[in-house]
């Protein structure tokens, strides 16, 4: 690999895999990709597997992706890692499809690459008040979940209480923060379940969180390690921390995605969907 060479997230300001994977594939196949990330600068990334030393995929249906035609040949000549998230809450979630057949491709997908190089998203948390003015939370799914989890060999779960943004105050429902008692109780709750479970649990972007329990790992959800343990070309390269906002513990990589590629699943906690 030559010096220049970097991982590439795809993405977390889209669902790029779900909704425009095509658009990713016929890129991959010409070598590199164009993207817009706003501020009216439009960046070409190469793509070519000497520049690439591996992907970061995410997406909350990964069906689509890995049932492509060229997925076998994309995953047989780079390192690839997913971050699969899976909760479950038609009110936040409109468009996103059943969770039966989201666990049928969490296994399928673990089939494919290998447990150790999906990542469970139980992401974000939220508390809100929906059109019947009814108070609810959406983390008591996690317990539903948790169990094909950890049938699929997966090992590690990420989450974080949600960002409240100014735009959110626009969405038909009315998100409101959790009290210190009530993340002291679910963070407990969660750690119990998944230490049964043997999945260790990681925190994204929620500094105080790290204070309420010593078993919540600080999440790296681009990992250093991680990338390096599941590196099967020898490619990896010590990458460098390079957070992309407050209490963001991600290594250095670039990001092809755009927010102009407004994602379908339209989930109303989202920041990157439009006020």
């Amino acid at each position: 690999m030559n010096k220049s060479s970097y991982y590439i997230s795809c993405s977390r300001r889209t669902d790029i895999p779900r909704f425009f994977y095509k658009e990713f594939y016929s890129a991959w196949q010409k070598g590199e990709i164009k993207y817009n990330c706003g501020f009216n600068k439009q960046y070409t990334v190469s793509l070519k597997t000497e520049n690439v030393l591996g992907y970061i995929f995410w997406s909350k249906d990964f069906s689509f992706f890995i049932s492509h035609p060229l997925f076998k040949n994309l995953f047989a000549e780079n390192n690839a890692v997913f971050h699969f998230t899976i909760n479950n809450c038609l009110e936040l979630e409109p468009n996103v499809c059943s969770l039966e057949k989201r666990i049928n491709t969490l296994f399928l997908l673990c089939e494919i690459v290998g447990p150790q190089r999906v990542l469970w998203r139980f992401d974000p948390i939220c508390k809100y008040r929906n059109i019947d003015n009814k108070k609810k939370t959406n983390y008591q799914a996690f317990f539903d979940i948790l169990p094909h989890i950890k049938k699929a060999g997966i090992t590690r779960c990420y989450f974080s209480f949600m960002t409240h943004y100014k735009k959110h105050k626009s969405r038909k429902i009315l998100f409101e923060e959790f009290t210190q008692e009530e993340k002291e109780n679910i963070c407990k709750e969660l750690v119990d379940a998944a230490s049964f479970a043997n999945i260790e649990i990681y925190n994204c972007c929620n500094p105080d969180v790290l204070l309420i329990n010593p078993k919540i790992k600080k999440a790296h959800c681009i990992d250093n390690n991680i990338l390096a343990q599941t590196d099967r070309f020898n490619r990896h390269k010590q990458l460098s921390l390079k957070p992309t906002r407050a209490g963001c513990g991600c290594f250095e990589s670039k990001d092809i995605g755009s927010y102009f590629q407004k994602c379908p699943h339209s989930c109303l906690y989202c920041y990157a969907n439009p006020a």
